[in-house]
């Protein structure tokens, strides 16, 4: 039954008004299937209150359509980032996570860090809309890596906005390391990191570590599978052992940014996991 109701849902979408099938996001984010692609408008509900850009060919944008982004990882943020705290969003994307830190931190700091040049002008967008929460964050439209130098920023055509950094293809971009970027903009302290990187994760960590020892943030980074396959070897093992050697505890996230302590990271029992 429950197969024959989709299907039904998909085969009506087209005749579903665009602005009823926003209505429709928003009331249950299941059915944001229903907003058809290609469709772009300024939205003024976002986090309640937030504008923001939207392009429906992008699924993260989509998704902002229901009013907030990730739950899992927006209750993370609202449990630990507070109004004075300073939060840093490695792989910022179009702002999604960097709008909530902003809101929530209005007396702090954000840290935006993006290397994609069309997403970072996303983003950029994004905070112009809002000027209150845009006082807050201040951009990077950088890589990050273990070492500074040039990588090359490729989007997957099969799911537009996502995107990573590799040694040969795509666009030329400037990578530098999060040591760098902490004294670039000359914070005192650090409370709060969010890591997505599609499996870079390993090498923003290592060129964070001195920042990371100084200030002891929680670390909150993405934890896929196919990345450990797609890297060759198992560096989501390396990231566990070099925060556990400076006494961090790793725990698995749940379902509304519940917390459960693992002790390895062997076996990945959620897409992000939290260092503290």
């Amino acid at each position: 039954m429950k197969k024959i109701i989709v299907y039904l849902m998909v085969a009506i979408r087209p005749m579903v008004p665009f602005s009823f099938s926003i209505l429709l996001t928003r009331i249950d984010r299941r059915l944001r299937f229903l907003v058809p692609l290609g469709k772009e408008l300024v939205y003024n509900k976002y986090l309640n209150d937030l504008k923001v850009n939207v392009n429906t060919i992008y699924p993260i944008e989509r998704d902002m359509l229901t009013g907030t982004y990730d739950p899992d990882t927006s209750a993370i943020i609202k449990r630990f980032i507070k109004q004075d705290s300073i939060a840093i969003d490695v792989g910022a994307n179009i702002g999604a996570l960097t709008l909530l830190m902003a809101k929530i931190a209005n007396l702090g700091k954000v840290i935006s860090i993006e290397p994609g040049p069309p997403i970072c002008s996303r983003l950029k967008s994004n905070l112009e809309l809002n000027p209150e929460v845009q006082k807050v964050v201040e951009v990077f439209q950088v890589g990050l890596s273990n070492k500074k130098g040039e990588l090359f920023w490729a989007e997957d055509d099969s799911n537009r906005g996502n995107a990573g950094l590799s040694q040969d293809e795509g666009v030329a971009v400037i990578v530098h390391t999060l040591d760098y970027i902490v004294d670039l903009a000359k914070l005192e302290k650090i409370d709060f990191i969010k890591i997505d990187v599609e499996g870079m994760e390993l090498e923003v960590i290592k060129g964070g570590m001195d920042s990371i020892i100084k200030y002891r943030p929680i670390i909150y980074f993405e934890t896929m599978e196919a990345f450990r396959d797609y890297r060759g070897f198992d560096c989501y093992g390396e990231i566990f052992t070099l925060l556990h050697n400076i006494d961090y505890k790793h725990f698995t996230v749940l379902s509304d940014g519940k917390l459960a302590e693992v002790s390895s990271l062997d076996v990945l029992r959620s897409q992000n996991t939290i260092g503290i």
